[in-house]
């Protein structure tokens, strides 16, 4: 994913992701489905969660609970 200034945003294609209601259970998301998440999201918000969950934290998005899945 790329910013206004064509700018490589941090990467997470790499990794397994997965989401939660209650930070209890974790479900896989497909990386498809976070791009259009990301795509609706302004540009500054993208930055920080990509940035979040790249460094492997989870990040609250919406209602949601977003991180690398942790095997």
């Amino acid at each position: 994913m790329k910013d206004r200034f064509n700018i490589e945003m941090e990467d997470i294609s790499p990794f397994p992701i997965e989401r939660s209601d209650d930070y209890e259970v974790w479900e896989p998301i497909s990386h498809e489905e976070v791009i259009k998440m990301l795509e609706e999201a302004p540009e500054s918000k993208r930055k920080v969660f990509l940035g979040v969950v790249r460094n492997g934290s989870a990040f609250l998005f919406g209602n949601q609970y977003y991180r690398i899945r942790a095997d």
